[in-house]
């Protein structure tokens, strides 16, 4: 490995001017960072903005512009889920292939270090000696590996499961088998991309556990704030192309980001009202040079003008976030039953629940939570009619109007465009919509992107607008925070707290969960129990 020089002890990874251009776009450029031993950090970012691909430099899996030292350590990277899309292997059939895809990226690098023109080119030797360092550092094949299936096993994996193809598996099995494959290797650093999508609420706490028991190193992609909170010290932000590296535990770092937020819209703000005074005051220097032939009027001009244009330099910090206002309206009920269930059951080829009775009335807000696979989303589509209880009794009220979201957006026509659908849903016109879904944080290019092509940030921004200019009084949503970045959670946290109907949620995201609920209804054996209060409280109630 590479002798890390002026580099202290404590060091890990030392990046130097890190860049990457994906096709015309630049991801990140002149990135500049040190990680050292006993570390875990968030590293956090809007959907698009080059978090993975700063992985895979990392890990040695992708190209780039820049150098990165690795010291003598291990790392083990745990990728995204589209890595398990459409394979027709087992897990123990997909492991092997990877391992021979490892050793031909080795082969290869060796056979380009060894051209001459390629050692005679110091930059370019260096640059693929750094690679190649960091693809032995990958432990793969190190005999010191913590079992893979003991770690699905404390992950609650059905032994069956491994023995079914990886494409037939649910988001949340691919999560745990991404997982299990991740931390059995004897790793020096983990990079973890997304760990907690998909994962039911006792998952994610087991995962919570295992890192501060037995991880010393980490970095991880996520966007699940609770689980952030709990296992990290330190935050890498991307924005702009550029990683900030704020040295504070995630709670302090969004409440010192917020501030630094606020910093930068006043800046700009006063920046933007002076350089209208300089342009304006150098408008009428130049005005009057031009009709009297002052020329030390226009040199005047000139330099208003020069000052002006410096103050361009400064940021518009709306230009990388986006915090959408978001309102929904409710027609106001008074005080009364909108769902009563009497002895409901609900199966398929099992029973999922069973002697079911709950009440739930107008202005609750309401998270159902269980383990996956123990109905959840099946009882939010009895409970507005979707779907039929098997047995029992479900009164609904008949008075009241129901906006429902879905990850999917099932029941919408997928080939229609955002522009089409908007001005069906609406009564503006294609000018007046410009401006209202801009707000909202779709960018002009997208206007014209059919559903069926729309990211899981889109689809999940597109179904929040689509249920907020509804005049809905009941908000049943299904994984409503999935795909979207904090900032816009943290709009929809605001905006349901001020609705004054009734929401009833799917959610596992605990930070979001204890904003909004105001009681918990748990799916577990078989049964549904009530909790009142937030999560907080839930998790009290099971000491």
């Amino acid at each position: 490995m590479k002798n890390l020089l002026n580099i202290s002890d404590d060091t890990m990874i030392s990046i130097q001017n890190l860049s990457k251009r994906f096709e015309r776009d630049n991801l990140f450029e002149g990135i500049n960072l040190v990680l050292h031993s006993k570390e875990k950090i968030a590293f956090i970012g809007k959907n698009g903005s080059g978090k993975t691909t700063f992985f895979n430099c990392l890990a040695g899996k992708e190209s780039f512009d820049g150098r990165i030292f690795v010291s003598e350590i291990k790392i083990s990277l745990m990728e995204q889920e589209q890595n398990f899309s459409n394979l027709d292997k087992t897990f123990e059939e997909y492991l092997d292939d990877k391992n021979e895809k490892l050793e031909g990226l080795k082969k290869q690098l060796e056979e380009k270090i060894g051209d001459p023109e390629v050692y005679e080119n110091e930059d370019k030797y260096n640059s693929l000696m750094d690679e190649y360092n960091l693809l032995l550092t990958d432990p793969s094949t190190n005999s010191e590996q913590r079992s893979t299936k003991e770690i699905l096993k404390e992950l609650k994996m059905d032994k069956k499961l491994l023995n079914q193809k990886i494409k037939n598996l649910s988001g949340g099995q691919k999560t745990k088998l991404r997982l299990a494959e991740c931390l059995s290797k004897k790793a020096d650093l983990y990079l973890l991309d997304e760990p907690t999508n998909n994962l039911d609420l006792t998952t994610r706490e087991w995962l919570e556990a295992y890192i501060n028991n037995n991880i010393e190193n980490l970095i991880v992609i996520s966007h699940d704030r609770y689980f952030l909170s709990k296992v990290v010290g330190k935050v890498w932000d991307l924005e702009n192309q550029q990683i900030i590296s704020w040295n504070y535990p995630f709670d302090e770092y969004l409440d010192r980001k917020k501030k630094h937020l606020a910093v930068l819209e006043r800046k700009f703000k006063d920046a933007t009202k002076k350089k209208k005074q300089l342009l304006e005051s150098a408008a009428e220097k130049r005005h009057w040079a031009a009709k009297c032939g002052n020329r030390t009027k226009k040199v005047i001009a000139d330099r208003l003008e020069r000052q002006a244009k410096e103050l361009e330099n400064v940021e518009n910090p709306f230009d990388f976030i986006k915090d959408i206002d978001i309102g929904f309206n409710s027609k106001n009920l008074h005080n009364c039953n909108i769902f009563r269930l009497e002895n409901v059951e609900k199966k398929f080829d099992k029973v999922l629940f069973e002697n079911v009775d709950q009440e739930i009335d107008f202005g609750e807000r309401i998270c159902i939570i269980g383990e996956n696979g123990t109905g959840k989303s099946t009882f939010l589509k009895m409970l507005i009619g979707k779907i039929p209880q098997s047995k029992g009794d479900l009164y609904r009220r008949k008075d009241v109007k129901i906006g429902y979201f879905d990850q999917e957006l099932e029941e919408l026509d997928k080939e229609q465009t955002i522009m089409k659908f908007f001005i069906n849903e609406t009564d503006l016109d294609e000018e007046h919509l410009i401006p209202f879904l801009e707000k909202y944080g779709f960018e002009k290019e997208s206007f014209q992107k059919k559903i069926k092509h729309l990211s899981g940030g889109e689809k999940g921004r597109l179904n929040i607008l689509r249920i907020a200019i509804e005049k809905n009084n009941i908000l049943v949503l299904d994984e409503p925070t999935n795909n979207l970045d904090i900032y816009l959670v943290e709009s929809l946290e605001n905006a349901l707290k001020e609705f004054k109907g009734t929401i009833i949620f799917v959610s596992h995201d605990r930070y979001f969960v204890d904003k909004v609920a105001t009681r918990i209804l748990e799916i577990k054996d078989k049964k549904i129990s009530s909790f009142k209060g937030n999560y907080s409280k839930y998790l009290e109630s099971r000491k």
